[in-house]
């Protein structure tokens, strides 16, 4: 690998246990959550990520702490919520290997965080901040996420959003497409599926170029678009190029998405690339991408998320 950078991640929100299908009907317990695993994923290829989010005190929650810190996740500043359980999320896979999600997620510790929990953190001078939209499910948990987000902007992190939607972990769906967009224009970089942005184009009425187009003029400097096993999107205010994903066999696509953005941003991290220089390094961009691609597509190979995701020699 090369020299490590020296630029961390820091990934807010959700860590929790996926139940994998296993032996038939059983159900394998995995550390997952897609914050969790983007540190996971940029720690193991080499980069220093911290997380910060609310554990439980349960079992699961105590798992959930020691696998972090087994792939070197800083978790000093998560706050053990004592009163609340871990989220559960069921996941079973169709004839694609594509994922469907079943959630137990009422006042979890994920959700039950306030901003007074991270009042001894202390952002990096030099840093990304990156955040997905399961912590803006519901009013309170909303008020967290748009108040860490304000002050890493006011930091001059680098901010990072993979959009990541479950629609079924809404109270109220009419909430989704404000909250979501709310925190657009305090966004340099956006990773969609291309079934997150048309859900999103179609809400605003607009076609998935105008959309896109309005996301640009709000400030957003790189957008990433996956589609399966499809090209991956990569696109500017400036122009759009589509990066080739490898012939695969996939086992499992959990947490695939969660490599590719962990893998994109890893990549940019060791570029040292500054939040005004992202939109003026086309070909910078274009090689964090591959990489990216990379990243992802080894996950796909292997069951569950964390042990799939890949350190930096598995795809180099």
């Amino acid at each position: 690998m090369t020299e490590q950078t020296t630029m961390q991640l820091t990934c807010f929100g959700e860590a929790l246990i996926d139940l994998l299908p296993h032996d038939g009907e059983a159900l394998l317990p995995i550390v997952g959550g897609a914050p969790a695993n983007a540190a996971v994923g940029f720690a193991k290829l080499g980069g220093h990520s911290a997380f910060l989010g609310g554990l439980s005190n349960d079992a699961f929650g105590q798992i959930i702490a020691k696998t972090l810190q087994h792939y070197g996740v800083d978790t000093a500043h998560c706050p053990v919520i004592k009163a609340a359980n871990t989220a559960l999320a069921v996941v079973q896979l169709d004839e694609h290997k594509e994922r469907q999600f079943s959630f137990y997620r009422q006042q979890t510790a994920d959700i039950s965080v306030s901003m007074d929990d991270f009042n001894e953190f202390t952002w990096p001078q030099a840093g990304i901040y990156h955040f997905c939209s399961n912590t803006l499910t519901d009013s309170s948990i909303t008020a967290t996420h748009m108040a860490l987000l304000e002050q890493a902007k006011a930091h001059g992190q680098i901010i990072s959003f993979d959009v990541n939607l479950r629609l079924n972990l809404w109270h109220d769906l009419a909430d989704l497409p404000a909250r979501v967009e709310a925190c657009f224009s305090l966004c340099d970089i956006l990773k969609f599926s291309l079934e997150e942005l048309e859900y999103l184009s179609q809400a605003a009425s607009l076609s998935t170029e105008r959309y896109i187009q309005r996301l640009c003029a709000q400030g957003v400097q790189v957008i990433l678009v996956s589609d399966g096993k499809n090209p991956v999107q990569l696109i500017t205010p400036q122009q759009t190029r589509s990066i080739a994903t490898p012939s695969i066999n996939a086992v499992d696509t959990t947490g695939a998405g969660d490599s590719l953005i962990s893998g994109f941003l890893f990549a940019l991290a060791q570029q040292q690339l500054e939040q005004s220089q992202l939109n003026a390094n086309l070909e910078k961009l274009i090689d964090a991408a591959e990489f990216a691609v990379k990243c992802g597509a080894y996950t796909c190979t292997k069951l569950g998320a964390m042990p799939a995701l890949p350190t930096y020699d598995e795809v180099n």
